[in-house]
């Protein structure tokens, strides 16, 4: 049997057909006998079930997903490039750096689902295949998530210009350095919505809910407000350059030094001071800057950027690191104790001359820490102090261990080789 989405044929799946390919994904992702990456392209498999599935890194392109449960799963960089998810259930699924280009989620339930890092661009085209050989389909182009239901959904750092968003709940959303450039948002519901940072050039706000969003930072030219609700004047636009936090001044100067290299700004020099008083400070660049013997105790600090920085003797412990970019930087006798570092780069910091710049690690204490799937290819970790840690599936290539402690650590399927 077949259906047709877009313009292309699409073989139809049973739930059996189903279940079997999540089998052999799950033996896949634990590099078990008999694993296989799921391939679900250009396949009818409207109303299946998938709830709680662990499907990261499956490719879904040009499937018709509409109706089918989604939720609660695990979907970290999957592909849905070209996909139907109408009235899917996606609620409270991890969709963290997936493909959703060219898909078509109207009326989908989004709620409390993670989309950090997704890309949401328009798509152009898909390549079938048969045959008489690959197969252009051409895709309407935007990406629709039309009518969703994105409540408290983390779009943080999505790439979403010229989505329509239009009439969705995206209340209390995390959005956070979105680039929504061209954006459709009419009548959506933003209040609450956490908007720092983010790019709204020319996008369609006429009607939005706004209410107690957060806009600080936020690019507007050319954005569409005429016919914007009356509450908004409620919307907090702050200017930090006036805020009382030194702190905060800090950070947007430091913020305005990188990006005019030195013409703007100031570098930030943190080293001594207690980060805790700063929300959601990942989402400040912290990339070249001096912070030893600062402390960021217990913060979540996912996705921060921080590289070629020096971190000498601050305190990591307990923070929530998880796939934040630290190549480069200088982290001597640092405590990372209890942190999560899961998926964290931490590879050399590479530049265009062919010079690169390893990062410093010297002494620092992993105790307890995760560290899964973390990228420590060629770090100096001479001293290092990794007793009870968590290295499953790290990348520790190259990597200097002279001195380090690894007692009582989980290194299944860690990567060693040239490891000193």
């Amino acid at each position: 049997m077949s259906s047709s989405y877009g313009n292309a044929d699409l073989v139809s799946m049973t739930q059996k057909d189903l279940d079997e390919i999540l089998k052999k994904h799950v033996n896949f992702v634990k590099c078990k006998p008999g694993g296989a990456r799921a391939i679900i392209k250009f396949r009818a498999c409207v109303g299946l079930n998938f709830r709680s599935a662990d499907l990261s890194g499956a490719d879904f392109t040009g499937s018709d997903l509409q109706g089918c449960n989604l939720s609660n799963g695990k979907f970290h960089g999957s592909v849905f490039y070209g996909c139907n998810l109408r009235d899917a259930n996606m609620g409270n699924s991890d969709f963290s750096r997936a493909d959703f280009r060219g898909a078509d989620a109207t009326g989908a339930n989004m709620v409390g689902a993670d989309l950090t890092g997704a890309d949401m661009r328009q798509g152009s085209k898909v390549v079938t295949q048969s045959s008489g050989g690959d197969k252009v389909q051409p895709l309407d182009g935007k990406t629709v998530f039309k009518d969703a239901d994105m409540t408290e959904a983390n779009l943080s750092s999505a790439r979403a210009a010229s989505v329509d968003l239009s009439h969705s709940n995206l209340s209390h959303a995390r959005m956070a350095h979105c680039d929504l450039t061209g954006a459709n948002l009419q009548d959506s519901d933003l209040s609450g919505a956490d908007l720092n940072d983010a790019v709204l050039k020319d996008s369609k706000l006429n009607g939005a809910k706004l209410e107690k969003a957060s806009l600080e930072g936020a690019a507007l030219e050319g954005a569409s407000f005429d016919k914007v609700d009356a509450n908004t004047h409620e919307v907090r636009v702050l200017d930090y350059s006036q805020h009382s936090d030194p702190l905060v001044r800090q950070l947007e100067d430091h913020a305005a030094w990188i990006q005019f290299q030195g013409g703007k700004g100031r570098r930030a020099d943190l080293s001594g001071l207690d980060m805790r008083s700063v929300p959601d400070v990942a989402r400040y660049t912290l990339t070249a800057c001096v912070a030893k013997g600062a402390v960021f105790k217990g913060m979540t600090m996912m996705a921060a950027q921080m590289q070629s920085s020096i971190f000498d003797e601050s305190d990591f412990s307990g923070c929530n690191l998880a796939e934040s970019d630290l190549r480069g930087s200088r982290f001597q006798q640092a405590n990372f104790s209890g942190a999560i570092l899961a998926k964290t780069i931490l590879a050399p910091l590479e530049f265009p001359s062919g010079k690169k710049q390893v990062t410093d690690l010297r002494g620092a204490d992993f105790r307890k820490a995760r560290l899964d799937y973390c990228n420590l290819r060629e770090a100096n970790l001479t001293g290092a102090n990794f007793a009870e840690a968590n290295l499953t599936g790290a990348d520790l290539r190259g990597a200097d261990l002279t001195g380090a402690n690894l007692e009582n650590a989980v290194l299944d399927k860690a990567k060693l080789s040239g490891a000193t």
